[in-house]
Protein backbone atom coordinates (compact mmCIF):
# COMPACT_ATOMS: atom_id res chain seq x y z
CA UNK A 1 0.00 0.00 0.00
CA UNK A 2 1.39 3.38 -1.04
CA UNK A 3 0.05 6.39 0.85
CA UNK A 4 -0.47 9.68 -0.97
CA UNK A 5 -1.89 12.98 0.21
CA UNK A 6 -3.35 15.86 -1.77
CA UNK A 7 -3.36 19.18 0.07
CA UNK A 8 -5.87 21.85 -0.93
CA UNK A 9 -6.63 25.34 0.29
CA UNK A 10 -10.20 26.52 0.37
CA UNK A 11 -12.09 29.61 1.39
CA UNK A 12 -14.93 32.00 0.73
CA UNK A 13 -15.55 35.63 -0.09
CA UNK A 14 -18.61 37.82 -0.41
CA UNK A 15 -19.25 40.57 -2.91
CA UNK A 16 -22.15 42.83 -3.81
CA UNK A 17 -23.26 45.26 -6.49
CA UNK A 18 -23.76 42.62 -9.19
CA UNK A 19 -26.07 43.48 -12.09
CA UNK A 20 -29.68 42.34 -11.74
CA UNK A 21 -31.64 41.21 -14.77
CA UNK A 22 -35.35 40.94 -15.54
CA UNK A 23 -35.74 37.34 -14.48
CA UNK A 24 -38.18 35.56 -12.20
CA UNK A 25 -36.81 34.14 -8.96
CA UNK A 26 -36.57 30.38 -8.71
CA UNK A 27 -34.98 30.38 -5.23
CA UNK A 28 -36.35 27.87 -2.75
CA UNK A 29 -37.93 29.53 0.32
CA UNK A 30 -37.30 32.96 -1.16
CA UNK A 31 -37.14 35.81 1.35
CA UNK A 32 -36.71 39.52 0.90
CA UNK A 33 -32.99 39.36 1.72
CA UNK A 34 -32.23 36.97 -1.18
CA UNK A 35 -30.91 38.85 -4.20
CA UNK A 36 -28.56 37.86 -7.01
CA UNK A 37 -26.89 41.25 -6.66
CA UNK A 38 -25.11 39.70 -3.65
CA UNK A 39 -22.78 36.72 -4.01
CA UNK A 40 -21.14 34.40 -1.50
CA UNK A 41 -18.57 32.26 -3.34
CA UNK A 42 -16.64 29.22 -2.05
CA UNK A 43 -13.56 27.97 -3.92
CA UNK A 44 -10.85 25.34 -3.66
CA UNK A 45 -7.27 25.20 -5.00
CA UNK A 46 -5.04 22.07 -5.09
CA UNK A 47 -1.60 22.89 -3.66
CA UNK A 48 0.51 19.76 -3.85
CA UNK A 49 0.54 15.98 -4.10
CA UNK A 50 2.92 14.21 -1.77
CA UNK A 51 3.84 10.63 -0.98
CA UNK A 52 4.63 9.41 2.53
CA UNK A 53 7.56 6.98 2.47
CA UNK A 54 8.95 5.81 5.81
CA UNK A 55 7.74 8.94 7.58
CA UNK A 56 9.33 11.13 4.89
CA UNK A 57 7.17 13.33 2.68
CA UNK A 58 8.16 13.42 -0.98
CA UNK A 59 6.45 16.15 -3.04
CA UNK A 60 5.44 14.70 -6.42
CA UNK A 61 3.58 17.73 -7.76
CA UNK A 62 3.35 21.33 -6.60
CA UNK A 63 1.04 24.06 -7.85
CA UNK A 64 3.28 26.58 -9.66
CA UNK A 65 0.71 29.38 -9.24
CA UNK A 66 -1.15 28.82 -5.93
CA UNK A 67 -2.37 32.44 -5.77
CA UNK A 68 -3.67 32.42 -9.35
CA UNK A 69 -7.16 31.49 -10.53
CA UNK A 70 -5.71 28.83 -12.85
CA UNK A 71 -6.58 25.99 -10.45
CA UNK A 72 -9.22 27.83 -8.39
CA UNK A 73 -12.22 25.49 -8.56
CA UNK A 74 -15.71 26.56 -7.45
CA UNK A 75 -17.24 24.62 -4.57
CA UNK A 76 -20.52 26.51 -4.52
CA UNK A 77 -21.95 30.01 -4.57
CA UNK A 78 -25.04 31.46 -2.98
CA UNK A 79 -26.98 34.64 -3.49
CA UNK A 80 -26.80 36.16 -0.03
CA UNK A 81 -24.90 38.81 1.89
CA UNK A 82 -21.75 37.61 3.64
CA UNK A 83 -22.71 38.69 7.16
CA UNK A 84 -21.05 37.25 10.26
CA UNK A 85 -24.04 34.95 10.84
CA UNK A 86 -24.34 33.67 7.26
CA UNK A 87 -20.56 33.20 7.09
CA UNK A 88 -20.53 30.94 10.14
CA UNK A 89 -23.60 29.02 8.92
CA UNK A 90 -22.16 28.34 5.46
CA UNK A 91 -18.72 27.48 6.85
CA UNK A 92 -20.30 24.90 9.14
CA UNK A 93 -22.00 23.24 6.16
CA UNK A 94 -18.77 23.01 4.15
CA UNK A 95 -16.71 21.88 7.14
CA UNK A 96 -19.19 19.05 7.83
CA UNK A 97 -18.86 17.96 4.20
CA UNK A 98 -15.06 18.03 4.47
CA UNK A 99 -15.18 15.78 7.54
CA UNK A 100 -17.12 13.19 5.55
CA UNK A 101 -14.45 12.94 2.83
CA UNK A 102 -12.79 9.50 2.87
CA UNK A 103 -9.49 8.44 1.26
CA UNK A 104 -9.65 7.01 -2.24
CA UNK A 105 -7.99 3.70 -3.10
CA UNK A 106 -6.70 3.35 -6.67
CA UNK A 107 -5.37 0.05 -8.00
CA UNK A 108 -2.68 0.20 -10.68
CA UNK A 109 -1.42 -3.24 -11.76
CA UNK A 110 -0.71 -4.95 -8.45
CA UNK A 111 -0.21 -1.74 -6.48
CA UNK A 112 -2.81 -0.13 -4.25
CA UNK A 113 -2.56 3.64 -3.97
CA UNK A 114 -4.30 5.21 -1.00
CA UNK A 115 -5.00 8.93 -1.58
CA UNK A 116 -5.94 11.15 1.36
CA UNK A 117 -7.46 14.63 0.92
CA UNK A 118 -6.48 17.45 3.29
CA UNK A 119 -8.25 20.80 3.02
CA UNK A 120 -6.92 23.91 4.76
CA UNK A 121 -9.09 26.98 5.33
CA UNK A 122 -6.86 29.88 4.22
CA UNK A 123 -8.51 31.71 1.27
CA UNK A 124 -10.27 34.42 3.25
CA UNK A 125 -10.13 38.16 3.78
CA UNK A 126 -10.12 40.21 6.97
CA UNK A 127 -13.91 40.36 7.18
CA UNK A 128 -14.24 36.57 7.17
CA UNK A 129 -11.34 36.29 9.64
CA UNK A 130 -13.18 38.56 12.06
CA UNK A 131 -16.40 36.57 11.64
CA UNK A 132 -14.69 33.25 12.29
CA UNK A 133 -12.63 34.53 15.22
CA UNK A 134 -15.57 36.52 16.67
CA UNK A 135 -13.66 39.82 16.77
CA UNK A 136 -14.57 43.32 15.58
CA UNK A 137 -13.13 44.89 12.43
CA UNK A 138 -10.81 47.12 14.47
CA UNK A 139 -9.57 44.40 16.84
CA UNK A 140 -6.78 42.27 15.46
CA UNK A 141 -7.80 38.62 15.56
CA UNK A 142 -4.33 37.15 16.23
CA UNK A 143 -3.39 39.06 19.37
CA UNK A 144 -6.65 40.83 20.29
CA UNK A 145 -5.09 44.30 20.45
CA UNK A 146 -7.35 47.33 19.92
CA UNK A 147 -6.60 50.46 17.81
CA UNK A 148 -5.37 52.51 20.77
CA UNK A 149 -2.76 49.85 21.56
CA UNK A 150 -1.50 49.31 18.00
CA UNK A 151 1.31 51.89 18.23
CA UNK A 152 2.63 50.61 21.54
CA UNK A 153 4.84 47.95 19.98
CA UNK A 154 6.79 46.95 23.09
CA UNK A 155 3.59 46.58 25.13
CA UNK A 156 1.94 44.41 22.46
CA UNK A 157 4.89 42.01 22.36
CA UNK A 158 4.76 41.57 26.15
CA UNK A 159 1.06 41.90 26.99
CA UNK A 160 -0.73 40.18 24.12
CA UNK A 161 -0.41 36.48 23.32
CA UNK A 162 -0.63 35.36 19.69
CA UNK A 163 -3.49 32.99 18.93
CA UNK A 164 -1.63 30.39 16.87
CA UNK A 165 -4.77 28.71 15.54
CA UNK A 166 -5.43 31.85 13.48
CA UNK A 167 -2.04 31.74 11.73
CA UNK A 168 -3.59 29.47 9.11
CA UNK A 169 -5.68 32.35 7.79
CA UNK A 170 -2.51 33.61 6.10
CA UNK A 171 -1.91 37.01 4.51
CA UNK A 172 -3.78 38.52 1.56
CA UNK A 173 -1.42 40.37 -0.77
CA UNK A 174 -4.19 42.10 -2.72
CA UNK A 175 -5.83 43.53 0.39
CA UNK A 176 -2.39 44.44 1.79
CA UNK A 177 -1.61 46.69 -1.21
CA UNK A 178 -4.92 48.51 -0.79
CA UNK A 179 -4.77 48.85 3.00
CA UNK A 180 -1.17 50.18 2.96
CA UNK A 181 -2.22 52.73 0.35
CA UNK A 182 -5.24 53.81 2.37
CA UNK A 183 -3.15 54.16 5.53
CA UNK A 184 -0.76 56.59 3.83
CA UNK A 185 -3.65 58.58 2.36
CA UNK A 186 -5.42 58.86 5.72
CA UNK A 187 -2.22 60.04 7.37
CA UNK A 188 -1.77 62.60 4.60
CA UNK A 189 -5.27 64.03 5.06
CA UNK A 190 -4.50 64.60 8.76
CA UNK A 191 -0.97 66.01 8.55
CA UNK A 192 -2.07 69.53 9.49
CA UNK A 193 -4.41 68.26 12.23
CA UNK A 194 -2.20 65.48 13.61
CA UNK A 195 -5.12 63.61 15.16
CA UNK A 196 -6.65 60.16 14.58
CA UNK A 197 -10.25 61.34 15.00
CA UNK A 198 -11.70 64.40 13.28
CA UNK A 199 -14.20 66.02 15.66
CA UNK A 200 -14.31 69.81 15.46
CA UNK A 201 -16.02 71.57 12.49
CA UNK A 202 -12.81 73.43 11.74
CA UNK A 203 -10.79 70.22 11.53
CA UNK A 204 -13.43 68.60 9.32
CA UNK A 205 -13.20 71.47 6.84
CA UNK A 206 -9.39 71.27 6.90
CA UNK A 207 -9.53 67.50 6.41
CA UNK A 208 -11.94 67.67 3.45
CA UNK A 209 -10.02 70.48 1.73
CA UNK A 210 -6.70 68.66 2.01
CA UNK A 211 -8.28 65.39 0.83
CA UNK A 212 -9.72 67.09 -2.25
CA UNK A 213 -6.38 68.76 -3.00
CA UNK A 214 -4.50 65.44 -2.80
CA UNK A 215 -7.09 63.67 -4.95
CA UNK A 216 -6.78 66.39 -7.62
CA UNK A 217 -2.97 66.17 -7.60
CA UNK A 218 -2.99 62.40 -8.04
CA UNK A 219 -5.43 62.70 -10.92
CA UNK A 220 -3.49 65.46 -12.72
CA UNK A 221 0.08 64.26 -12.07
CA UNK A 222 -0.23 60.46 -12.04
CA UNK A 223 -3.64 59.87 -13.61
CA UNK A 224 -4.82 58.04 -10.47
CA UNK A 225 -8.26 58.23 -8.89
CA UNK A 226 -7.83 57.69 -5.15
CA UNK A 227 -10.70 57.22 -2.70
CA UNK A 228 -13.33 58.38 -5.17
CA UNK A 229 -16.61 56.53 -4.73
CA UNK A 230 -17.95 55.25 -8.04
CA UNK A 231 -19.33 51.71 -7.87
CA UNK A 232 -17.43 50.76 -4.76
CA UNK A 233 -14.16 52.69 -4.49
CA UNK A 234 -11.31 53.46 -6.86
CA UNK A 235 -8.79 52.12 -4.34
CA UNK A 236 -7.86 48.84 -6.01
CA UNK A 237 -4.75 46.74 -6.48
CA UNK A 238 -3.65 48.46 -9.70
CA UNK A 239 -3.96 51.91 -8.12
CA UNK A 240 -1.93 50.81 -5.10
CA UNK A 241 0.83 49.24 -7.22
CA UNK A 242 1.22 52.43 -9.29
CA UNK A 243 1.21 54.49 -6.10
CA UNK A 244 4.16 52.55 -4.63
CA UNK A 245 5.97 52.28 -7.97
CA UNK A 246 6.03 56.09 -8.12
CA UNK A 247 6.98 56.46 -4.47
CA UNK A 248 8.87 59.78 -4.89
CA UNK A 249 5.92 61.49 -6.53
CA UNK A 250 3.49 59.85 -4.06
CA UNK A 251 5.55 61.19 -1.16
CA UNK A 252 5.66 64.64 -2.74
CA UNK A 253 1.88 64.77 -3.19
CA UNK A 254 0.91 63.28 0.18
CA UNK A 255 3.66 64.81 2.32
CA UNK A 256 4.22 61.40 3.94
CA UNK A 257 7.82 60.35 4.62
CA UNK A 258 9.48 58.92 1.48
CA UNK A 259 11.48 56.29 3.38
CA UNK A 260 8.31 54.91 4.98
CA UNK A 261 6.55 54.67 1.61
CA UNK A 262 9.59 52.92 0.11
CA UNK A 263 9.71 50.43 2.98
CA UNK A 264 5.99 49.73 2.60
CA UNK A 265 6.53 49.09 -1.11
CA UNK A 266 9.45 46.75 -0.44
CA UNK A 267 7.39 44.68 2.00
CA UNK A 268 4.47 44.44 -0.41
CA UNK A 269 6.70 43.47 -3.36
CA UNK A 270 8.39 40.79 -1.27
CA UNK A 271 5.05 39.27 -0.30
CA UNK A 272 3.81 39.32 -3.89
CA UNK A 273 7.05 38.01 -5.45
CA UNK A 274 6.09 34.34 -5.26
CA UNK A 275 9.54 33.42 -3.95
CA UNK A 276 10.40 31.94 -0.57
CA UNK A 277 10.87 34.69 2.00
CA UNK A 278 13.79 34.87 4.44
CA UNK A 279 11.81 34.87 7.69
CA UNK A 280 14.49 36.45 9.91
CA UNK A 281 15.26 39.24 7.44
CA UNK A 282 11.55 39.88 6.86
CA UNK A 283 10.85 40.06 10.59
CA UNK A 284 13.69 42.50 11.22
CA UNK A 285 12.68 44.69 8.28
CA UNK A 286 8.98 44.83 9.18
CA UNK A 287 9.74 45.53 12.86
CA UNK A 288 12.08 48.38 11.92
CA UNK A 289 9.38 49.72 9.62
CA UNK A 290 6.78 49.54 12.41
CA UNK A 291 9.08 51.49 14.75
CA UNK A 292 9.71 54.10 12.04
CA UNK A 293 5.95 54.44 11.52
CA UNK A 294 5.33 55.00 15.25
CA UNK A 295 8.18 57.50 15.47
CA UNK A 296 6.91 59.54 12.52
CA UNK A 297 3.16 59.38 13.12
CA UNK A 298 2.43 58.40 16.76
CA UNK A 299 -0.92 60.24 16.60
CA UNK A 300 -2.37 57.92 13.90
CA UNK A 301 -3.08 54.47 15.28
CA UNK A 302 -1.71 51.72 13.09
CA UNK A 303 -4.60 49.97 11.22
CA UNK A 304 -5.12 46.28 11.99
CA UNK A 305 -4.13 45.33 8.43
CA UNK A 306 -0.70 46.98 8.85
CA UNK A 307 -0.31 45.60 12.36
CA UNK A 308 -0.95 42.12 10.97
CA UNK A 309 1.97 42.31 8.54
CA UNK A 310 4.46 44.54 10.36
CA UNK A 311 4.17 42.86 13.78
CA UNK A 312 2.94 39.31 13.08
CA UNK A 313 3.68 38.81 9.36
CA UNK A 314 6.91 36.84 9.78
CA UNK A 315 5.29 34.48 12.32
CA UNK A 316 2.32 33.87 10.04
CA UNK A 317 4.57 33.19 7.04
CA UNK A 318 6.64 30.74 9.06
CA UNK A 319 3.65 28.92 10.57
CA UNK A 320 1.00 28.85 7.84
CA UNK A 321 0.91 26.15 5.17
CA UNK A 322 0.42 28.79 2.49
CA UNK A 323 0.74 32.24 4.05
CA UNK A 324 -0.08 34.45 1.06
CA UNK A 325 -3.44 34.40 -0.73
CA UNK A 326 -5.08 36.13 -3.68
CA UNK A 327 -6.98 33.63 -5.85
CA UNK A 328 -10.38 33.96 -4.16
CA UNK A 329 -10.65 37.71 -4.70
CA UNK A 330 -9.82 37.38 -8.39
CA UNK A 331 -12.41 34.62 -8.75
CA UNK A 332 -15.15 37.08 -7.83
CA UNK A 333 -14.11 39.21 -10.80
CA UNK A 334 -14.24 36.13 -13.05
CA UNK A 335 -17.79 35.40 -11.91
CA UNK A 336 -18.83 38.96 -12.69
CA UNK A 337 -17.24 38.81 -16.16
CA UNK A 338 -18.70 35.38 -17.06
CA UNK A 339 -22.15 36.38 -15.85
CA UNK A 340 -22.20 39.65 -17.75
CA UNK A 341 -20.58 38.60 -21.04
CA UNK A 342 -20.77 34.79 -21.34
CA UNK A 343 -24.14 33.68 -20.02
CA UNK A 344 -27.65 33.41 -21.39
CA UNK A 345 -30.06 35.92 -19.86
CA UNK A 346 -33.23 34.03 -20.88
CA UNK A 347 -33.61 32.61 -17.38
CA UNK A 348 -31.78 32.58 -14.08
CA UNK A 349 -31.32 28.81 -14.35
CA UNK A 350 -29.70 29.01 -17.80
CA UNK A 351 -27.55 31.94 -16.69
CA UNK A 352 -26.15 30.15 -13.65
CA UNK A 353 -25.57 26.97 -15.64
CA UNK A 354 -23.40 28.92 -18.10
CA UNK A 355 -21.51 30.74 -15.34
CA UNK A 356 -20.74 27.50 -13.52
CA UNK A 357 -19.50 25.86 -16.74
CA UNK A 358 -17.12 28.78 -17.35
CA UNK A 359 -15.85 28.69 -13.77
CA UNK A 360 -15.12 24.96 -14.09
CA UNK A 361 -13.59 25.25 -17.55
CA UNK A 362 -11.34 28.18 -16.65
CA UNK A 363 -9.89 26.25 -13.68
CA UNK A 364 -9.57 22.78 -15.17
CA UNK A 365 -6.48 21.18 -13.57
CA UNK A 366 -5.56 19.05 -16.59
CA UNK A 367 -5.79 21.91 -19.10
CA UNK A 368 -3.57 24.19 -17.06
CA UNK A 369 -1.13 21.47 -16.05
CA UNK A 370 -0.17 20.94 -19.71
CA UNK A 371 0.13 24.68 -20.48
CA UNK A 372 3.36 26.57 -20.02
CA UNK A 373 3.57 28.47 -16.76
CA UNK A 374 3.74 32.22 -17.48
CA UNK A 375 6.99 33.88 -16.53
CA UNK A 376 7.01 36.10 -13.47
CA UNK A 377 7.48 39.79 -13.98
CA UNK A 378 10.78 40.87 -12.54
CA UNK A 379 10.80 43.91 -10.30
CA UNK A 380 13.50 45.34 -8.14
CA UNK A 381 12.72 45.03 -4.43
CA UNK A 382 14.17 47.69 -2.19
Amino acid sequence: MHNFEIIYKWGCDGSSGKAQYKQRYFFVNTTNDVCDGDLFLFSLVPLQLQCNVENNKIVLWKNPRPSSTRFCRPIKYKFKKATAQTTLEELKIVEDQIKSIVPITIKIDDNNLNVKHTLVFTMIDGKVCNSVSNTSSQTYYICGSSPKNMNNIDSIQVKYIENTKHFGFGLSTLHAWIRFLECILHISYRLEIKAWQIKSPENKVNFNNRKKMIQNKFKSELGLLVEIVLQGTTNDGNTARRFFKNCEKSSEITGVDLNLIKRFGTILKSMASGYEININAFQQYTMDTAKLYVKLYPWYYMPASLHKILIHGATVIESALLPIEEAQEARNEDYKNYREHHSRKISRLAQNEDVLHFLLLSSDPYIFSIRNTPKKKKDVVG
